[in-house]
């Protein structure tokens, strides 16, 4: 079973604020998404605050970077057969990201 990244980005670009009752739909849909995948699930995921610091070269500076197009919201580690299995784990994700996914080397 190999381990993949599911890298979730969200656009820089303002939007409208979804109202409470869709808030609460949307959480039911990652809800309902969890459960469904549980066993493929490593725990450990979570969201990522929209701030910090870059490591480039030796300077740190703030990031991410106001030209960003998106940034990385939240992220999970995904546990499945072969990359086709994980790219319809994450098909089956509530719609609003992009999902980066990347499979792990298996160095160790």
């Amino acid at each position: 079973m190999a381990k993949f990244l599911f890298i979730y980005r969200e656009s820089t670009e303002s939007r409208p604020q979804p109202s409470p009752e869709e808030m609460q739909a949307l959480q039911a849909a990652w809800y309902t998404w969890m459960q469904k995948f549980s066993a493929a699930i490593v725990p450990g995921g979570d969201g990522l605050k929209h701030s910090g610091r870059v490591l480039k070269a030796g300077l740190v500076t703030d990031g991410p970077y106001v030209e960003a197009k998106e940034i990385i919201v939240s992220f999970a580690v995904i546990q499945a057969d072969d990359y086709d299995a994980a790219l319809a784990i994450a098909r089956a994700c509530p719609p609003g990201h992009t999902i980066e996914i990347r499979e792990f080397a298996g160095y160790a």
